[in-house]
C-alpha cells in the first residue's frame, strides 16, 4: 500500500517538473537574446507578473502590509495581497537579494504546485476508498484524468512559416489546439504551476472540502476552529474560493439532510471565516483598493458558456454522467465530488447575472478534479455492462489524449519563447506584446533606484510604469489597471510626453502628482516624437542619459 501511494506522489512530482519544462527551456535559451536585451523569466503575462513581484518586493523590503505603488495617491497599507507580502518576508528571512523577487515567485510556484497536486491525490484516494475491486488502478486513473483533463482537441498542422506559401510539404508536426486557449487555467500543463496565490487557494479548497465532509472531523470543536481558520486564510488569499466553499457546504447539507451535526459546525466555520470577506468588502470600498472591484466592472472578463463547455472537454459530459450514477446509486463516498461539481455549476450560472464578478473566476475552482473522479467512477460502474478490460480502455485513451494535449502545450510555449527571443520590435512592448526589456530601459530604472532609494514618484508611460514598482520599488503615476483613474491618467501622461502642455501647465502637473523623476524612454518618445523633453519643458533637468533613456528631475 505504501508503495502504491509513493507511485502516486512520484507521479505528482513528475507532472510538476513537466509543467516547468517550458521554464527550463527559456532559461536554457537565455544566451540567445539580442545583445541589447535584458533576460527576465516572465511568467504568464508581464503586467500581472510585475504586479505580483511588486508585492513580493515590499515583503523583501520589510513591509508587513501592502501599499499600491501603481498609483500616486497617498494611502495606508492593507492586508489585501498579504499572501505575496509574506512570500517576500520569507525571502527576506532566507536572504534573497532585493532585486530577485522573481526567484521567490517561481519557487512558490513549484512548492505550491506539489502541495496542490498532492492534495488532489489525497482527494482521489478518499473519494474512491470504498471501491471493492481493482481500487489502486481506478484511483490512479482518476488522478491521471484529473491532472490531464483538457479541451476537446483540435488537430492542427504546424508548418515552417519561413517558407511561403505554407503547404503540406513544409509541415513540421501535428499538434492539439483547444478552446479558450487564451485562458491559462484551461491549459492542463500551465495550470499545474500557475499563479502562486491561485495554487494556494486551490490547495486550500481541496483540504477544506475533505475536512468539512467528514463527520468524525466536524464533530470535534477544535477541528471546527481549525477549519474556520483555514477558511479565513482562503478568504484572504482567494475570496471567490471561500464563497465556493460556502456553496459546497450548503449542497452537502441538502444531500445528507438538514441535521444539527452538520449545521452547527458549518455555522461556526462561516462565522469564523466570513470576516475575511467583510474585510475585503470594507477595503474595496475605498481607493486605491476600490479599483480592484472597478476593473471587473469596467473591463469584465469575457465568458461564453458554449466555448467553456468545449474547453472542459470530454470530462464534462462523462463526469456529469458519473454524478448522475453516483446519486442514483447513492454513493455517499462520492458526495464531496458531487457537491463540488454542483457548487461549481451553480456559481457559474448565478454570476452570469452579477456584474461585479465574472463567472470566469469560478473556472479556477479546479472542477476537473471532481469530474476526473466521477468519470473514473462511471467507467468503474460500467463494468457491470462491459468487460473489465473494455471499461478500463476508454479512460486510458482519455489520459493518452490528455498527455498529448500537455505535450502540444509545451511545444506552443517553446515556440512562444523562440519568437520572443528573436523579437526586436517594438523597442518597448505595449498592450498584448511580450518582449524582453532593453538593457538601456533597465539601466534607466536602475539609475533612479541608485539615486532615489525608493523615494519619490516616477512619471513615465505605462510600460515603464508597470516595471518600476517591481524592479526598483518606486511609486509611479500610472502603470497598471490598479492605478486609480487609470483611463484618464493614461491620457494625461500621453499629453505630457507629447509636449502638448504649456510649460506652466506641465510644471503644475509634475508638482501636483509629486513626481521626483521623469523617465523618458522609447514609449514616452513615441507619444509625440519629441527627442528631448527639456526642449518642451525647460524647467526639467537631465540627470541621466543612455542610448534609449533619459531621466529628468523637475
Amino acid at each position: 500500500m505504501q508503495l502504491r501511494k509513493m507511485i502516486l506522489y512520484f507521479t505528482t512530482v513528475c507532472f510538476v517538473l513537466f509543467s516547468f519544462v517550458p521554464t527550463f527551456y527559456e532559461l536554457s535559451r537565455a544566451d540567445k537574446l539580442h545583445a541589447d536585451r535584458h533576460f527576465e523569466l516572465v511568467h504568464n503575462f508581464p503586467t500581472d507578473y510585475n504586479f505580483y513581484l511588486s508585492r513580493i518586493r515590499q515583503g523583501l523590503e520589510g513591509r508587513w502590509t501592502a501599499v499600491e505603488r501603481y498609483t500616486s495617491e497617498p494611502h495606508d497599507g492593507s492586508f489585501i495581497h498579504e499572501f505575496y507580502i509574506l512570500l517576500g518576508q520569507s525571502g527576506r528571512f532566507s536572504r534573497v537579494p532585493l532585486h530577485r523577487p522573481g526567484d521567490i515567485y517561481h519557487v512558490a510556484r513549484f512548492v505550491l504546485a506539489v502541495a496542490m497536486l498532492a492534495a488532489v491525490a489525497v482527494f482521489v484516494q478518499k473519494s474512491l476508498a470504498g471501491l471493492r475491486q481493482d481500487k489502486p488502478f481506478w484511483v490512479f486513473i482518476a488522478f491521471l484524468l484529473a491532472v490531464t483533463a483538457s479541451s476537446w482537441p483540435k488537430l492542427l498542422a504546424v508548418v515552417d512559416t519561413t517558407i511561403i506559401p505554407a503547404t503540406f510539404t513544409n509541415m513540421q508536426s501535428w499538434r492539439f489546439g483547444g478552446y479558450m486557449s487564451w485562458w491559462s487555467v484551461m491549459d492542463s500543463l500551465q495550470r499545474i504551476t500557475f499563479i502562486p496565490h491561485l495554487l494556494a487557494g486551490q490547495g486550500l479548497i481541496i483540504a477544506i472540502i475533505l475536512l468539512v465532509t467528514r463527520k468524525e472531523v466536524v464533530r470535534q470543536s477544535k477541528n471546527v476552529v481549525f477549519i474556520g481558520l483555514l477558511s479565513f486564510i482562503l478568504g484572504m488569499i482567494f475570496p471567490p474560493g471561500l464563497l465556493f466553499i460556502y456553496v459546497v457546504m450548503g449542497i452537502w447539507v441538502m444531500l445528507l439532510g438538514w441535521k444539527r451535526e452538520w449545521i452547527v459546525p458549518y455555522a461556526a466555520i462561516v462565522m469564523t471565516s466570513v470576516a475575511s470577506l467583510a474585510y475585503l468588502a470594507l477595503m474595496t470600498g475605498v481607493y486605491p483598493w476600490k479599483r480592484l472591484a472597478e476593473v471587473d466592472i469596467i473591463r469584465p472578463l469575457p465568458f461564453d458558456y458554449i466555448e467553456y463547455g468545449k474547453a472542459m472537454g470530454p470530462l464534462l459530459p462523462l463526469g456529469v454522467l458519473g454524478l448522475i450514477v453516483a446519486l442514483y446509486r447513492w454513493e455517499t463516498m462520492l458526495f464531496p465530488a458531487v457537491s463540488w461539481v454542483l457548487g461549481w455549476g451553480l456559481l457559474l450560472g448565478v454570476f452570469a447575472f452579477i456584474p461585479q464578478q465574472s463567472p470566469l473566476r469560478f473556472s479556477e475552482m479546479i472542477p476537473h478534479v471532481p469530474l476526473g473522479v466521477l468519470t473514473a467512477y462511471l467507467f468503474y460502474a460500467s463494468r457491470k455492462y462491459l468487460t473489465a478490460p473494455i471499461a478500463a480502455f476508454f479512460p486510458v485513451v482519455l489520459v493518452i489524449v490528455g498527455l498529448f494535449h500537455m505535450y502540444s502545450s509545451y511545444l506552443w510555449q517553446r515556440d512562444f519563447v523562440d519568437h520572443k527571443i528573436r523579437a526586436t520590435l517594438p523597442l518597448v512592448p505595449t498592450g498584448s506584446y511580450v518582449m524582453y526589456p532593453l538593457k538601456d530601459f533597465v539601466s534607466g530604472m536602475q539609475f533612479i533606484y541608485d539615486h532615489g532609494k525608493g523615494n519619490g514618484v516616477v512619471l513615465s508611460e505605462t510600460t515603464a510604469g508597470n516595471y518600476i514598482p517591481a524592479y526598483i520599488g518606486h511609486v509611479v503615476y500610472a502603470g497598471h489597471d490598479n492605478t486609480v483613474a487609470f483611463e484618464g491618467k493614461k491620457e494625461k501622461v500621453r499629453e505630457f510626453f507629447a509636449g502638448n502642455m504649456h510649460e506652466t501647465q506641465a510644471r503644475d502637473f509634475v508638482a501636483t502628482i509629486g513626481a521626483a523623476y521623469i523617465f523618458f524612454g522609447p514609449q514616452e518618445r513615441e507619444d509625440g516624437g519629441v527627442s528631448d523633453l527639456k526642449l518642451k519643458y525647460p524647467f526639467l533637468k537631465e540627470v541621466y542619459r543612455n542610448n534609449q533613456v533619459i531621466v529628468y528631475i523637475p
